[in-house]
């Protein structure tokens, strides 16, 4: 009896980790958009003087993923730009959620809201400290 119910609850265990496992969602490719904030020193942006995010994410490997944000550069947009900048995320174990730390400075948690919809909301502090909520939509997919 023993052996009967070890054996169930490891078979169930094994279940629960091949589900998990085969929800996690495919982010590589390309996601654009645009976003309204606020930054110490500028004050309000709305999406016109925010300017367009794009989010390459070039390599995902389970709930890692990585690549490049370039904020697009417009004599109307505010923001100082144009500017590349590398990333690190990760997928939280919801499948939803996103925790993205940008190389040069600030973070991301997103939330996916569709195969091809993401919600980003950046934070960054000191002196240019400001909180950002950007809609991207994806643009390209690559196979990962």
């Amino acid at each position: 009896m023993a052996a009967k119910l070890k054996f169930t609850v490891a078979a169930l265990m094994l279940a629960v980790i091949g589900l998990s496992v085969a929800d996690i969602p495919n982010l590589v490719g390309n996601w654009t958009g645009f976003g309204e904030g606020y930054q110490n020193g500028t004050g309000y942006l709305n999406e016109n003087e925010a300017g367009a995010l794009t989010m390459m994410i070039s390599e995902q490997r389970g709930r890692l993923f990585t690549g490049n944000l370039i904020i697009n550069n417009s004599s109307e947009h505010k923001v100082v730009s144009p500017m590349i900048e590398g990333f690190s995320g990760i997928i939280a174990l919801d499948n939803k959620t996103l925790y993205i730390a940008e190389y040069e400075k600030g973070y991301d948690i997103g939330t996916i809201i569709s195969n091809d919809m993401l919600e980003l909301d950046y934070l960054e502090d000191g002196k240019n400290a400001g909180g950002f909520i950007i809609s991207l939509v994806r643009t390209i997919t690559n196979a990962s």
